[in-house]
C-alpha cells in the first residue's frame, strides 16, 4: 500500500524506484478493466433489452493488443527520448511507464460505467458537467505524469524535454486512434 500511496503522491521517487510489479498490476488491471470489466458490465444491465454476448476469444485478442499497446508506448517513449539524447534503456521504460496508469484505470472504470448505464446521463446537464470535469482532470493528471515521466526517466529537461513532449504526443495520439479502431473503449496509454 505504501508503494501504491508514493505513486500517488510522489511519482517521480516513484519512477525513480522503478516497482516493476506494481507497474505491470497497473496495466493489467487497465487491460482487465477495458476489456472484461466492460463485457460483464453490459451483460447484466443490457442482456435483458438486446442479445449481449460475452466473446472470450475477442476479449483475448483485446487483451493481448492492450500489452502490445503498452509496449508500443514504451517504445515510442524510448525512441523519441533517445533522439533527444536520453540515455536511458528500453527496459526501464518498460518496467515504470505503468505507474503512470491510475488515471487511466479510472477513465476506463468511467467510460464503463457512462456506456453500461448511459440513460441515466442522457440530457442531465449535470451529470454532464460532472463527467466533463472527471476526464479533465484525467487528462490534466495524465500529462503531468507524462512530463514528469519524460524527466525523471529519459532525464530530459529544457527544450529537448518540450520536443520529446510534442513528438511523443503525436505517437500517443496514433496508437489512440488504433486503439479506438480495434475496439479498445479507452486507450491502454
Amino acid at each position: 500500500m505504501e508503494i501504491f500511496l508514493e505513486v500517488l503522491n510522489r511519482p517521480a521517487e516513484a519512477f525513480k524506484r522503478r516497482n516493476q510489479q506494481l507497474a505491470w498490476i497497473l496495466v493489467g488491471i487497465t487491460i482487465v478493466v477495458v476489456t472484461v470489466f466492460d463485457a460483464v458490465m453490459n451483460y447484466p444491465v443490457n442482456g435483458k433489452d438486446y442479445l449481449v454476448e460475452i466473446n472470450i476469444i475477442n476479449l483475448l485478442l483485446l487483451a493481448c493488443l492492450g500489452v502490445a499497446t503498452y509496449l508500443g508506448i514504451c517504445g515510442i517513449f524510448w525512441g523519441i527520448a533517445k533522439l533527444f539524447g536520453s540515455q536511458t534503456k528500453l527496459v526501464v521504460y518498460i518496467q515504470t511507464w505503468g505507474l503512470t496508469y491510475i488515471p487511466t484505470i479510472i477513465c476506463g472504470l468511467t467510460v464503463v460505467f457512462v456506456e453500461t448505464y448511459f440513460t441515466l446521463f442522457w440530457n442531465n446537464s449535470i451529470w454532464g458537467l460532472l463527467l466533463n470535469i472527471v476526464f479533465v482532470g484525467i487528462l490534466i493528471w495524465k500529462t503531468i505524469l507524462y512530463v514528469v515521466f519524460l524527466k525523471e526517466v529519459a532525464g530530459l529537461s529544457g527544450k529537448k524535454l518540450i520536443g520529446a513532449f510534442l513528438l511523443c504526443g503525436i505517437g500517443i495520439l496514433i496508437l489512440a486512434f488504433l486503439n479506438v479502431s480495434v475496439g479498445l473503449k479507452t486507450p491502454i496509454l
